[in-house]
């Protein structure tokens, strides 16, 4: 979906969704700490893929879900439940 749409003078109308993102993004030049949560983010998705691999690797060496349930401190079942997809 075209979010820029031109009408026949040339004036650009931009969509709601486009003009809230382009709100956001000013938003979050101008704030320290919406760059902050930006930032964050980046670092957790980056240590959750991190984690996924560790996970994986687990399994592919043989470890069970009991002993990876322990090292993430949950239930095997909530262990196998969350991460069978990237050890299947």
């Amino acid at each position: 979906m075209e979010n820029i749409v031109y009408t026949s003078d040339d004036k650009v109308v931009l969509s709601v969704s486009e003009k809230n993102r382009l709100r956001g993004q000013k938003a979050l030049m101008d704030s320290s700490v919406l760059q902050e949560i930006q930032s964050l983010k980046k670092t957790a998705t980056a240590a959750q893929k991190e984690l996924d691999d560790a996970v994986a690797q687990a399994r592919s060496e043989g470890y069970s879900w009991v002993a990876i349930a322990a090292g993430l401190g949950v239930s095997p079942q909530g262990a196998r439940q969350k991460y069978l997809r990237i050890t299947s």
